[in-house]
């Protein structure tokens, strides 16, 4: 018997050495990454990193930060309630344009053009609270708001008509109060709708000792024509121009 297993007249020997030379098919997925790949994408990764970090705002739940920040727009102008000054534009547009944002927490009730929701919400446009002096919207804003209540010739009734926002900072306040009254409000002829930050703080000390939310039968004791006092702004500089007239003394705009 022949032990060396010939086949077509060669060694099983001979061709097992052949097979062990041969490499098995490569399957898809266990390709080899080139080096220079890892290169690319380390570097895509670093940059993007870096474009994050510097636009994102510290994650900031400003959504509009990062655009702001790209397109170049700087902080608030100079002036009473003002910073550094390296901003650009008019100081009552930036100031309109923070109050629009905190303006968005009061969107689902009172709806983006301030009309309100007939019989659940009182509209802010024709509303004597709004036209009227400062004081009676600076304590609905820091003390919110139930009872029964008439807002522009309409009744409303609901509970908790409104609630406090006193969590927000004086300046929030103030951005808030001086964008519903220009945006919504007819003003006196001379009056510019500005509250500012210092009003603001002095409505949360004389409003302290009130209850929250504050009844209606409470806000009909404040004068309607009573101002929060402070200092008039420049609407160009937001620097200040002087005292608030008393009521009934003339009013100029800044």
């Amino acid at each position: 018997m022949n032990l060396d297993y010939q086949t077509e007249g060669a060694r099983v020997s001979t061709i097992h050495h052949a097979v062990r030379r041969e490499h098995a098919e490569p399957e898809a997925g266990d390709e080899p990454v080139r080096f220079v790949w890892l290169l690319i994408g380390a570097a895509l990764l670093i940059a993007g990193g870096g474009v994050l970090g510097t636009y994102s705002g510290g994650f900031s739940q400003d959504q509009t930060y990062a655009f702001a920040y790209y397109s170049g727009a700087g902080p608030r102008p100079p002036g009473a309630n003002g910073d550094d000054g390296s901003a650009k534009g008019p100081w009552i547009d930036v100031w309109m344009a923070e109050g629009k944002k905190v303006y968005g927490n009061c969107v689902a009730c009172h709806q983006a053009g301030g009309s309100g929701m007939a019989g659940q919400f009182p509209p802010l446009v024709g509303s004597e609270y709004v036209d009227g002096g400062t004081k009676r919207l600076a304590a609905i804003l820091h003390k919110g708001l139930m009872g029964p209540i008439t807002v522009g010739g309409q009744s409303f009734n609901t509970p908790n008509l409104m609630p406090a926002w006193n969590t927000l900072s004086d300046e929030k306040l103030a951005q808030v109060a001086t964008y519903i009254r220009r945006s919504f409000g007819k003003l006196p002829e001379g009056e510019s709708g500005v509250v500012t930050t210092e009003m603001m703080k002095s409505a949360r000390e004389e409003f302290s000792g009130l209850p929250s939310p504050l009844p209606t039968s409470e806000l009909a004791k404040l004068d309607p024509a009573a101002h929060l006092p402070g200092d008039q702004v420049d609407l160009e500089t937001g620097d200040s121009i002087g005292a608030v007239p008393a009521d009934g003394e003339e009013k100029k705009v800044p």
